[in-house]
């Protein structure tokens, strides 16, 4: 008696799922910085547009509309604002590091993120604010991104499994 039989190695098209698991990262995190942004911006008032502008750089990653413009002070400072921030997205699937970071110097953004300046003036500051802080913007845009990517999954690998026949 004879018996013939045929095997089927599998194969996993390593490159086409790492291309997914990219543009599925690259989608977790603007779908989270979006949700920061908007958690942020909704604690940070708008008064001359610099504590806003300081978003603006991280915000342009993803093409995220940061109002600026139109508020109450009589000088637009967006551009102190700008120059006294940073911000950048990292989406890198060579090292698997998917991030934004964002930082800033401007000393009344600081003061207010921590303290309410309306009962804890910091001398070198000016002026009563009508949404004095602490803004904890921070902890609130963390808490948004968490909320917004927390339950997330990685892409299916099925998908990408072949069988090749061997004999």
């Amino acid at each position: 008696m004879k018996f013939k039989y045929s095997y089927r190695s599998p194969q996993i098209d390593f490159v086409g799922y790492k291309k997914e698991l990219d543009r599925a990262m690259r989608e977790l995190l603007a779908l989270g910085l979006a949700s920061w942004l908007e958690a942020v911006i909704a604690e940070v008032p708008l008064w001359s547009g610099a504590s806003r502008a300081t978003f603006l750089k991280v915000a342009s990653e993803i093409g995220y509309p940061v109002p600026v413009g139109g508020g109450p002070a009589p000088l637009d400072r967006t551009g102190i604002g700008q120059s006294a921030s940073t911000g950048e997205l990292v989406a890198d699937i060579e090292s698997g590091l998917y991030t934004f970071t964002y930082g800033t110097s401007l000393p009344w953004l600081i003061w207010n993120e921590y303290h309410n300046a309306n009962s804890e003036p910091d001398p070198t500051l000016f002026g009563q604010l009508k949404k004095p802080g602490p803004y904890n913007f921070q902890v609130k845009g963390l808490a948004a991104f968490v909320h917004a990517t927390g339950d997330a999954s990685l892409p299916l690998v099925a998908p990408y499994v072949k069988s090749k026949r061997v004999r």
